[in-house]
């Protein structure tokens, strides 16, 4: 009979210990889901305004910058808030934010420039982590995102727009705390943004950036 108690005792304690283990493993799990990260990157964009299909694709890249950060709120879901943008170059037939030189003297087009900025906040899907769980040591992820923001012509008369976005992030694992990302964004903003009013209920922007993002692991 003693020993029976001294091993139901030692058979308690074991399964106490390992209920413990396994509620401190959980607990780390759930800290690991609750990373900050940080990044910076750079690019090239296209603006689709009213009369930009009228000028070569080429002529119409520029360059964009964005900054950010966000939070994993778990294994698969993440918010982030950032601020992107630069220079957007298209075609004006009105003069608007007008470089003064002569596109197409026949469709009275002229070269358009203007600078702006798009304050956004967005909602991130970690495709790779709700499929096959969290792994700090993968090398590649995809992220699908979707967001909301304001978009700011900062020239004079300027112009400010409701701008949702779709895009989709990729990373690279560069070390436990640094990856290389790859940003494709777009934006609509509703027409007018580029200071012309056309038969569109909308123009945009598709974007292409590289950079650095760093994770703050707990």
């Amino acid at each position: 009979m003693l020993g029976l108690l001294i091993t139901g005792s030692a058979f308690s304690q074991t399964g106490s210990t390992n209920s413990e283990t396994k509620a401190t493993t959980q607990v780390i799990k759930r800290g690991e889901f609750n990373d900050w990260f940080f990044g910076v990157n750079g690019g090239a964009q296209v603006f689709f305004g009213d009369h930009d299909k009228q000028m070569d694709f080429g002529d119409r890249i520029t360059g964009k910058f964005q900054i950010y950060g966000g939070k994993w709120l778990n294994e698969s879901f993440g918010i982030r808030a950032g601020v992107n943008g630069w220079k957007i170059k298209g075609l004006t037939q009105t003069h608007m934010y007008s470089t003064g030189e002569v596109y197409d003297a026949s469709q009275w087009l002229e070269t358009q420039k203007f600078n702006y900025f798009n304050v956004h906040a967005d909602l991130m899907f970690h495709w790779f982590n709700d499929a096959d769980g969290q792994n700090l040591n993968r090398f590649y992820n995809i992220i699908p995102y979707a967001g909301i923001g304001l978009a700011v012509v900062t020239n004079d008369p300027g112009s400010v727009k409701f701008s949702p976005n779709l895009g989709l992030l990729q990373t690279f694992r560069l070390t436990d705390k640094l990856d290389l990302t790859v940003d494709v964004m777009g934006n609509i903003m509703g027409d007018g943004f580029d200071g012309e009013i056309g038969n569109r209920n909308y123009e945009g922007s598709l974007s292409t950036m590289i950079g650095i993002q760093y994770n703050l692991r707990k």
